[in-house]
């Protein structure tokens, strides 16, 4: 679609002198979306807005507990009696936040039995805490991230009447988050 001009302006031919404001404007379509962009970025007469957006951002970590066990492997002296023998150092490691429980017993309910069904009684000690009477022992801990080494030792009474034999117990050593 085209317009001619009417007349003649200073000298021209009608075909030149178009009049510019009367020319249609062709656009292609990716013209027309940058002049709608342009027109929703243009500065409004009113305040600037703002806007905002969060993003919340989460991680975790499990909790893990564990022991590992390096065994000095003793024999106590059943006819003499021994005190405070080491038996074991054990390495505890757990991370729970409300920390976590050592739990040490004995199958034989604290006794050293043999196959013939003699026995000893013996005290088990977990660092600085002794087993009750049952060969027990639950010890109380707060959360920390390194290891910790506490050392298992044996107390055994002096039990000259004990007949001939071996005698033996086996010692469970557990970790609990709280």
């Amino acid at each position: 679609m085209g317009y001619r001009a009417q007349g003649r302006t200073g000298g021209q031919s009608g075909a030149r002198a178009a009049v510019a404001s009367r020319m249609p404007l062709m656009l292609g379509a990716g013209s027309a979306l940058l002049i709608a962009a342009a027109l929703l970025l243009a500065p409004t007469g009113g305040r600037a807005q703002s806007q905002q957006a969060t993003i919340t951002l989460r991680g975790s970590v499990a909790t893990e507990c564990s022991i590992a066990i390096s065994s000095a492997s003793a024999i106590v002296n059943l006819t003499a009696g021994q005190q405070s023998v080491p038996v074991a150092t054990v390495q505890e490691r757990c991370n729970a936040a409300n920390g976590y429980i050592v739990s040490v017993s004995s199958q034989n309910g604290g006794r050293l039995t043999s196959d013939g069904g003699s026995g000893v009684g013996y005290s088990l000690h977990y660092g600085d805490t002794n087993s009750a009477q049952n060969g027990s022992i639950n010890t109380n801990r707060t959360v920390s991230g390194a290891a910790r080494s506490t050392v298992l030792s044996v107390s055994v009474p002096a039990s000259p009447t004990l007949p001939a034999g071996e005698y033996q117990d086996t010692v469970v050593i557990s970790i609990t988050a709280k």
